[in-house]
């Protein structure tokens, strides 16, 4: 989790100007977390990355939208709380694991990628 925590970090550091990041799409090599993130660009993906960051440090905060998705998970766990709670919680951890990872990877990119917008723009400017 400290991971994923270090790479907004510097994202948030390193991204002065987000806007630059409007109507940027993913390199072709990152496709493959594009077709499951939908067709995104690079100012959506900084958004949600800081807001999962706000949320996972804070903790989840009861919101209308995800109010009646979040009762239904929680019904179908308690029924699987009573069967195995050791295999619930290994079940969820590497979920969150694998999610992590994912943002993580993806803080990266658009990192890397504002910088080489930066690049472009100061090699425009000599």
């Amino acid at each position: 989790m400290e991971g994923y925590f270090s790479a907004v970090r510097k994202m948030e550091q390193t991204v002065m100007f987000p806007s630059l990041l409007r109507e940027v799409s993913v390199d072709e090599h990152d496709s493959g977390w594009e077709v499951a993130m939908g067709d995104k660009d690079l100012y959506e993906y900084y958004s949600l990355l800081k807001s999962i960051k706000q949320t996972a440090e804070v903790g989840p905060l009861a919101l209308d939208t995800h109010t009646s998705h979040v009762a239904a998970g929680q019904k179908e766990q308690e029924g699987q709380e009573k069967a195995d709670l050791e295999g619930l919680f290994y079940y969820h951890v590497s979920g969150l694991y694998r999610v992590l990872t994912r943002l993580t990877e993806r803080a990266k990119t658009v990192t890397s990628r504002y910088n080489q917008i930066m690049g472009q723009l100061r090699s425009l400017s000599w």
